[in-house]
């Protein structure tokens, strides 16, 4: 997230352009009487904005009597700086002014709306924003911006065929990897309703518009919700193979859909070779046994007291002679309720595209709203021991 820092640099660079332009088209500002009015206003404008005293700015600005595109973009852009600082009553305030201005072109009053709605957008006001976004639909030169900002809110709200249709009008008919999750996400609501049916049709769709781990995932428990655990231990495999970090989270159902399909051997060899061939693997596997008590799979547990053993910071706080000696597991498993009450609430997954970290996995990143993003990390989930 931006600091306030930040923020303040950023109005300060907002003023140095603005005045840059006042310079440029006034020349520089005389000791004595300005040359009109307007200049006069935007030099106390631009006073107020440095002085930090912002329902001043607002009252000028707003008061100044004509505008042109050069001075258009001025208050477009004091408007989307107090937007970036949180002050959203204010950013409203400017470009509604705008709006009320009859001598605005279509397009000088369709960028406005544009800016608007993004104020509306800021402060979760999805019905106003949608009502200036739709008609800009139809304009040329911001119909992507709306499609865009539409597509936002229908995300937002949870409205996903909504979604899916403004994706097409956005991207077209080909499909895409973002269409593809909107509807896993339709898929995730019929199976979580009991309609079975319906889920493996949006299932479907979503194949059909971009395969997915996701969409093997969704359909490896829809396997094993329809009782055929053979199916789905082959598509939970498939999800590993895909992306190996994922075991954190596979490994609980596939284990159980291993030993309802009788398959512990098949199970036994691929965690042997994941252990050993791939350390993003061994520490998906560990982490995987130390969050989720229940599983209880030999092998899975052979690779958490060989990474405590490795691990340069878990090394130093365990017995390697000893554990290598628990026969009976006691010496592990004392550990394992250790390590999972340290684990509880521990960051686990982080997005690739803005940093997001968060402790459970979302399939759409909070904080920069793309798909996908969200990997396992590659290390052992304790924050508590700062790992």
């Amino acid at each position: 997230m931006p600091t306030e820092s930040a923020f303040v640099f950023a109005g300060l660079l907002f003023l140095a352009a603005a005045l840059g332009y006042v310079f440029a088209r006034y020349g520089e500002p005389p000791e004595e009487d300005r040359d009109t009015a307007r200049q006069a206003d935007y030099f106390r404008g631009f006073r107020y904005l440095l002085s930090e005293e912002p329902d001043r700015v607002v009252e000028v600005f707003s008061a100044i009597p004509d505008l042109d595109d050069d001075t258009l973009e001025t208050h477009l852009a004091l408007g989307t700086l107090f937007r970036r600082r949180g002050e959203i009553d204010r950013a409203i305030a400017v470009h509604t002014n705008l709006l009320e201005r009859p001598q605005l072109s279509m397009p000088q009053r369709n960028q406005a709306r544009l800016a608007l709605a993004d104020d509306y957008l800021a402060a979760g006001l999805y019905d106003r924003a949608e009502e200036l976004l739709e008609p800009l639909v139809q304009a040329p030169e911001q119909r992507s911006e709306a499609l865009s900002r539409l597509l936002r809110i229908a995300e937002q709200t949870q409205e996903w065929q909504r979604a899916i249709d403004l994706c097409r009008r956005l991207e077209g008919d080909a499909g895409s990897r973002r269409q593809a999750h909107y509807w896993c996400e339709l898929a995730v609501q019929a199976a979580a309703q009991g309609d079975v049916p319906a889920a493996q049709q949006h299932l479907d769709q979503a194949r059909a518009a971009g395969q997915t781990i996701r969409c093997l995932w969704i359909a490896a428990d829809l396997a094993a919700g329809a009782g055929d655990p053979a199916e789905a231990a082959r598509l939970y495999r498939r999800v590993i193979s895909e992306e190996p970090g994922y075991v954190v989270d596979v490994l609980a159902p596939l284990e159980s859909a291993c030993a309802a399909a009788g398959l512990e051997a098949d199970l036994a060899t691929l965690l042997d070779e994941l252990c050993t061939s791939s350390p993003v693997a061994q520490a998906a596997i560990a982490a995987a046994t130390i969050l989720d008590l229940r599983i209880t799979q030999p092998v899975a547990l052979e690779c958490l007291a060989e990474f405590l053993v490795q691990d340069p910071v878990l090394g130093e706080l365990v017995d390697a002679d000893r554990l290598r000696r628990d026969k009976d597991g006691q010496q592990l498993a004392r550990l394992r309720v250790a390590l999972n009450r340290l684990a509880r609430g521990s960051l686990r997954y982080r997005c690739g595209e803005c940093g997001y970290a968060s402790p459970s996995l979302h399939w759409q990143c909070p904080g920069c709203r793309s798909w996908e993003s969200l990997r396992p990390v590659q290390r052992l989930p304790l924050d508590g021991l700062g790992g």
